[in-house]
C-alpha cells in the first residue's frame, strides 16, 4: 500500500504543477489554436511571431511545449531576465543551439557544431552586438530549420534592447527563410513588449494568449484525475473551474492539495470535503505578494468586513472583453452581497483606494468620468479572492 502511495505521489508531482511550469506535453492540454498559429509563423517565409497575454494564463509552459513539438528544426529556447543585454541573450541562443536537437533526435554534425563555434567566437570577439552582426551570423548557419523562442521577454525594460529585436526581426523576414524567432511575454498587447514599430505589423504575427476555457480546464482535471485514478464528482469540478478563473495555477493548485489528502488517506473519490481542504492548503501556499497585498486591501480598525466584501465584489461583478470593471458593476454585486443600497460615491472612494500603496495596490484606474473602469494589477488576485471567500 505505501508503494502505491509513493508511485501515485510521484504521478501527481507530474500531471499537477502549480508551481514549475509544464515542460511535458503528456500532460499539457488546451491551447491548440495558439500551437497551430505558431507552426503558420513557421511555415510562412519570412514570417516571426509574438505570443502575449496576462500573466499565469501558461505562456512558459506553451514556450516549453513548442520548444519539444516542431519537427524538422532546432529548438532554441532562452529565458530573458532583467540585466539582460541584447548581446547576453544573444551569446545564450548561440550557446544552447549546438546543443539542439530536432523531435526525431537528430543533432548536429561536428562539421556544423565546430562551425556554430566558430560563430559563438565571432559574437564574442569585442565587437559591438548589433542586429545586422546577429543576422550575418545566421546567415552562416544555412541547411537547417531553427526556432529561436524568448521567453519573459517583458522583462526586458529597455527601449534600445526592444528596438534591436524589432530590427531583427525586420530584417530576418527579408533576408533570412531559416529561421524564425517567437517572443513571449506579459502584455496586454503587443506594444507593451516592442514598442511601436507599424513596419513589424507585416512579419510578426500576434498570438494572444487568453485565460483557459472551461472545456481546456476540464481537460486538465480529467486528464489528472484519471492518471491518479480518483474520480471527481461534477459539482466539484465545476467549481474547481469556477474558482480558477481561467488560469491553469489555479486548477494546478486546488487539484494538487486536493489529490494529495485524498492519496494520503488511501481514498478514490474527490469530494466536497477534499475541496474545502485543497482551499485551505492552496490559499496557504499561494503567492505570499497576492496573500500581503490582499491582507492590506481588507485590513481596517473597525471595517474589515466593509473591503472585504468591496473587494469581494471587484472579483465577482461583471466585467468587459478586457478583465475590467465599472463603479457600477462594483456597486451592484456590494449591494447583493451585503443586502444594502449603497450608493456610487462611497463605492468610488474604496475603488480609488484600493488602487494606493497603503491598500495593497491591487488595482489599477483607467479612463475618467463615466469611462472610468478598474481592474486587478495581478490578474491572478481574482481568483485568489474567491478562494479566501469560501474558507
Amino acid at each position: 500500500m505505501e508503494d502505491n502511495k509513493e508511485e501515485l505521489k510521484k504521478i501527481l508531482n507530474q500531471v499537477f504543477s502549480p508551481i514549475s511550469p509544464i515542460k511535458r506535453k503528456d500532460f499539457f492540454f488546451g491551447r491548440r489554436n495558439q500551437l497551430e498559429d505558431v507552426v503558420d509563423s513557421i511555415n510562412e517565409m519570412g514570417q516571426h511571431a509574438i505570443l502575449y497575454g496576462e500573466r499565469g494564463v501558461g505562456k512558459t509552459s506553451l514556450a516549453n511545449i513548442m520548444y519539444d513539438s516542431y519537427t524538422n528544426l532546432y529548438p532554441v529556447k532562452v529565458t530573458c531576465n532583467r540585466e539582460d543585454e541584447f548581446s547576453t541573450i544573444w551569446d545564450r541562443a548561440f550557446s544552447k543551439l549546438k546543443h539542439a536537437k530536432t523531435t526525431s533526435g537528430k543533432t548536429f554534425s561536428k562539421a556544423e557544431i565546430n562551425n556554430i563555434d566558430k560563430v559563438i567566437k565571432e559574437l564574442n570577439n569585442g565587437q559591438t552586438v548589433t542586429p545586422a552582426l546577429v543576422e550575418s551570423l545566421m546567415a552562416q548557419l544555412n541547411g537547417s530549420k531553427f526556432l529561436y523562442i524568448f521567453d519573459e521577454f517583458d522583462n526586458i525594460r529597455t527601449k534600445k534592447i526592444r528596438s534591436s529585436f524589432a530590427d531583427l526581426i525586420k530584417s530576418l523576414s527579408d533576408n533570412i527563410e531559416n529561421t524564425t524567432i517567437v517572443l513571449v511575454g506579459i502584455g496586454h498587447d503587443v506594444e507593451e513588449l516592442v514598442g511601436s514599430h507599424r513596419s513589424l505589423e507585416r512579419c510578426l504575427k500576434q498570438i494572444k494568449m487568453p485565460r483557459m476555457s472551461n472545456d481546456e480546464a476540464g481537460d486538465i482535471i480529467d486528464n489528472g484525475m484519471n492518471q491518479l485514478d480518483i474520480k471527481i464528482s461534477k459539482p466539484v469540478k465545476q467549481s474547481i473551474i469556477e474558482f480558477s478563473s481561467g488560469f491553469p495555477h489555479y486548477i494546478h493548485l486546488l487539484c494538487k492539495y486536493g489529490a494529495k489528502e485524498i492519496i494520503k488517506n488511501s481514498k478514490k473519490d474527490f469530494n466536497s470535503a477534499y475541496l474545502n481542504i485543497a482551499i485551505k492548503n492552496g490559499i496557504d501556499n499561494t503567492s505570499g505578494h497576492l496573500r500581503s497585498s490582499y491582507q492590506k486591501a481588507i485590513v481596517g480598525s473597525s471595517t474589515n468586513s466593509k473591503w472585504e466584501n468591496i473587494v469581494n465584489s471587484c472579483a465577482n461583478g461583471q466585467t468587459d472583453s478586457f478583465n475590467c470593471f465599472s463603479t457600477k458593476d462594483v456597486l451592484d454585486e456590494y449591494n447583493k452581497i451585503t443586502g444594502k443600497s449603497v450608493k456610487n460615491g462611497n463605492i468610488t472612494y474604496n475603488l480609488n483606494k484600493l488602487c494606493d500603496k497603503e491598500r495593497g495596490e491591487i488595482l489599477k484606474k483607467s479612463g475618467k468620468g463615466v469611462n472610468t473602469r478598474y481592474r486587478f494589477i495581478n490578474p491572478m488576485m481574482r481568483a485568489f479572492v474567491k478562494l479566501k471567500a469560501n474558507i
